[in-house]
């Protein structure tokens, strides 16, 4: 265990930030939460960002949940994809496309609100916008090189497309949250590997 924390010190990181969280919100407000009181604990609001700057939301509502079964399911994907991804892109790559997939992830819902008024009643939280950032890191990967790559999305490839069709079917859940992760993720990977491939033929 001690071995495997050391390898993957980032996920169990994000893992630990968000269960420590979820205990704190579950003691001062219950197991579940309302939508003001996720927006009490840093939950994404358009309109807390755009009246009062609180550009801090951008980041903070990825690490809130508002039930069990929310933080339940995210962990454990993280813990799932979130192995094999430190492990792929090594600890500099990951902490990047895991910083990008959070911001794109209420920044993609921000800019939704910016542009046709959407969403100014939603309150955003959850880990599952940087999972998908991690899906999108995948398939950046698998368009780069295929190979082992491609063979790994498709192995997840009809959990990913249940995962979009849960988003469009449940209304609670944010389909441009998780689109803007999974965009963010991509991009993010494609850029690094590319300046990567760049650096290579410099030194060549």
């Amino acid at each position: 265990m001690n071995q495997e924390y050391k390898i993957y010190k980032i996920t169990y990181f994000l893992m630990a930030v968000n269960v420590i969280t979820y205990l704190y919100t579950s003691l001062k407000y219950g197991l579940s939460m309302s939508a003001m009181q996720g927006i009490q604990v840093g939950g994404f609001n358009p309109l807390y960002v755009y009246y009062y700057h609180e550009y801090y939301r951008l980041i903070t509502a990825n690490f809130i949940h508002f039930g069990l079964m929310h933080i339940f399911c995210n962990v454990y994907s993280l813990y799932n994809l979130g192995m094999l991804m430190e492990k792929i892109l090594k600890e500099k790559k990951y902490i990047i496309v895991i910083v990008v997939s959070m911001i794109s992830t209420t920044l993609f819902s921000y800019l939704l609100f910016l542009l046709f008024n959407i969403g100014t009643n939603s309150v955003m939280g959850g880990i599952s916008g940087v999972i998908f950032g991690l899906i999108g890191s995948l398939l950046a990967l698998s368009v780069l090189y295929g190979d082992v790559y491609s063979y790994l999305f498709k192995q997840i490839v009809s959990s990913v497309v249940l995962m979009l069709f849960i988003s469009v079917a449940v209304p609670s859940i944010s389909l441009v949250g998780h689109l803007g992760g999974m965009i963010g993720g991509f991009a993010a990977t494609f850029v690094l590997e590319k300046i990567d491939s760049k650096k290579e033929r410099i030194i060549n």
